[in-house]
């Protein structure tokens, strides 16, 4: 039972995908469906606290992400498309994050969850977009803390707030720089140690078949020979005939050069031989 659970939320946060999947592939997809659960269960609850406390427009917003969200999950289920889930989830979480500081929600603390955002950002799309996203929301928030006290339906914050937010943000956000480069820097050695094996296989198999058609090649200079009794030519496999020189010169890399033996040199050369 408990194995067929794991298998059961394996299949859920993973979009069904093997665990031997592409690396990168299987970290952004469960990346992407852990944040959509659990944004949709706090969403939905939060929903729904809004409703009860008759903050109607907190509550249908909540509700439109939470679609959205719901949505994204199943099309990234279907389709596999990790890249374009993770922009459209990322920018919907801007939207939504933009929305919830400028509006304060319940007793304006709806700002808190903007410190998730450099996480989600970076994660999702890397170190350099998810920086200009963090950047953006960041830029975005001190526009509102600036005219809040100026515009009516935007949210006015403590000025004791303020001075704490933008650092605590800044923190958050290079903690998750951080971290992304450095998991960068790892899966970049990772593959290069990966590539450096493969290309070892590959030189290891060359020589396996080098040395396979080496022992082939002696095989065939091993047995019975027929050679010739007068000529002394050899027959090959297919039944010609082929001078000595020829014969092992092509099943071996042994060369050949002609001098005359003593016995010869007498037969050939009587005046000359001693």
């Amino acid at each position: 039972m408990p194995g067929n659970v794991k298998k059961w939320i394996w299949n859920i946060i993973s979009s069904n995908l093997p665990a031997c999947h592409e690396l990168e592939a299987l970290r952004k997809i469960l990346l992407i469906n852990s944040i959509a659960l659990l944004g949709c269960l706090f969403i939905f609850i939060l929903a729904i606290v809004a409703f009860f406390q008759d903050d109607y427009l907190l509550a249908v917003t909540n509700i439109v992400i939470l679609t959205i969200l719901c949505w994204l999950f199943v099309y990234l289920r279907v389709s596999k498309r990790y890249d374009f889930v993770g922009i459209m989830g990322s920018g919907t979480m801007f939207l939504f994050y933009s929305f919830l500081i400028a509006y304060g929600g319940v007793s304006k603390t709806a700002y808190m969850w903007c410190f998730t955002y450099p996480l989600i950002a970076t994660y999702l799309l890397g170190s350099k977009f998810g920086s200009i996203m963090s950047v953006l929301l960041l830029a975005f928030s001190g526009v509102v803390f600036f005219i809040g006290s100026r515009v009516s339906f935007i949210a006015n914050y403590d000025s004791h707030l303020i001075v704490r937010f933008i650092p605590t943000y800044c923190v958050i956000f290079l903690f998750s720089i951080i971290v992304e480069k450095v998991r960068t820097i790892f899966q970049n050695r990772l593959t290069e140690s990966n590539n450096e094996l493969a290309k070892q296989h590959k030189e290891k198999d060359e020589l396996i078949y080098e040395l396979q058609e080496s022992m082939l090649e002696i095989k065939k200079l091993q047995g019975i020979i027929p050679m010739c009794a007068k000529c002394k030519k050899i027959r090959d496999d297919q039944g010609y005939w082929e001078q000595v020189e020829k014969y092992v010169q092509d099943r071996s890399d042994a060369q050949f050069s002609h001098g005359i033996c003593p016995e010869c040199a007498k037969e050939l050369y009587p005046g000359y031989s001693r």
